[in-house]
């Protein structure tokens, strides 16, 4: 068994972050300390007018940023490729020429990929930052408690565009239901997606174009690709990111209306709490942080043992049916807010939903869900007053 009791859930022990994870708390921690602390008049979750028109204006600025740098790389990796064709010839005679052809238009396009890189790193991280202060969060204006820390490096991999830990915490193993394969694949085709486009247009455009427009300009053509492409990844970022700037306070809101409704809970139904939020967890195959945050704010009010298998969602439906309906309706609560707290609503939580309403006799319905997420990403109206009457 994994006992929850006697502990903070949020200072379990976790393996060493990644170096360049390490490194953008790192630079938060600089940015924050050179300037003055921010606070929020209302709920981090909850976004009024003036902080929804700043982080329009940071979400815009980046965006265009990224677009031109992508531009900017591109524009010179085409550039040296019509510069070595004018000097060398396209046809590469020799072993000799296509050595220089190659070492000019290479070394070029890597130095501007590099460049690149490193740019929108960088500025993903100062705007993430930016976003974070907008939104009236400051991680490390307290020093006292490891929340602060875990938001920020949240927020890096988010701004670097790392992956979220795969590690087991309180015996929740993400990857539990998830297939190899799948993962594999999905990794696969992240990392091929901008040369598939760039491949594509240009395939388009030779059987569009004519042969002298095609020799000159098809280098060109990955250019407004890139750029687009950059603003797409970009606005991505920034949307994560702000969902993960509102996370803790949106978990912390939602689990607190839940325990809040004055029900006495059995030992089964406690624990019944925690198997929701690790079937979550399990279900997304994915230990997003706003899920982290859910789990810990539900263990902090519950001191029970954690059985093995805690994260095994056909014992949480079985357990779901023999509860009282008191103790049904909390769990679904808590299963609707792990299922919305990372923006998202897959077909998978979808699916474990509509059994967990089944094994409780309720007719399968997500649109109260679709509520409680737009909800939450637009950052509007109070989440405890929704999640109370969702149900």
């Amino acid at each position: 068994m994994v006992s929850a009791s006697g502990t903070d859930p949020a200072a379990q022990v976790e393996t060493k972050a990644p170096l360049l994870e390490r490194l953008g708390v790192r630079y938060f921690r600089r940015l924050s300390a050179s300037l003055p602390r921010v606070a929020s008049a209302d709920a981090v979750s909850v976004l009024n007018a003036e902080e929804r028109r700043h982080l329009s204006v940071v979400v815009r600025g980046a965006v265009i940023r990224a677009s031109v740098a992508g531009a900017v790389s591109a524009a010179l990796a085409a550039g040296a490729e019509v510069l070595a064709d004018r000097l060398f010839g396209a046809d590469h005679a020799s072993f000799d020429v296509a050595a220089r052809y190659w070492a000019l238009v290479g070394g070029v396009t890597i130095v501007a990929a590099v460049a690149e890189i490193l740019y929108l790193y960088w500025d993903s991280l100062r705007a993430v930052h930016q976003l974070s202060r907008a939104a009236g969060l400051d991680p490390f204006a307290t020093e006292t408690s490891g929340d602060g820390a875990a938001v920020a490096a949240a927020l890096a991999r988010a701004a670097l565009e790392l992956p979220n830990p795969t590690e087991r915490v309180f015996g929740v193993d993400p990857r539990r239901e998830a297939s190899k394969f799948k993962l594999a694949i999905a990794s696969l085709l992240y990392k091929v997606k901008v040369s598939v486009t760039n491949f594509a247009v240009k395939v388009l455009v030779r059987r569009l174009a004519g042969r002298a427009l095609v020799r000159t300009w098809l280098p060109f053509v990955a250019v407004p690709g890139t750029a687009a492409w950059n603003g797409i990844v970009c606005w991505v970022v920034l949307r994560e990111a702000k969902i993960r700037v509102m996370g803790p306070s949106a978990a912390r809101e939602l689990v607190g209306a839940i325990f809040d409704q004055g029900i006495t809970l059995s030992a089964e139904g406690r624990l019944a709490l925690v198997r929701a939020v690790a079937s979550s967890i399990v279900r997304t195959e994915d230990l997003h942080p706003n899920l982290h945050a859910v789990l810990v704010e539900v263990l902090r009010r519950v001191d029970d043992p954690l059985p093995d298998g805690i994260d095994d969602s056909r014992v949480f439906l079985d357990i779901l049916a023999r509860l009282p309906s008191a103790e049904q309706r909390m769990a679904l609560q808590v299963l609707l807010s792990a299922a919305i707290i990372d923006g998202r609503f897959t077909s998978a939580e979808t699916r474990l939903l509509h059994e967990a309403q089944a094994a409780c006799g309720r007719t399968p319905d997500v649109r109260p869900a679709e509520r409680l997420r737009r909800a939450f990403v637009a950052g509007t109206g109070s989440l405890d007053e929704l999640i109370r009457t969702l149900v």
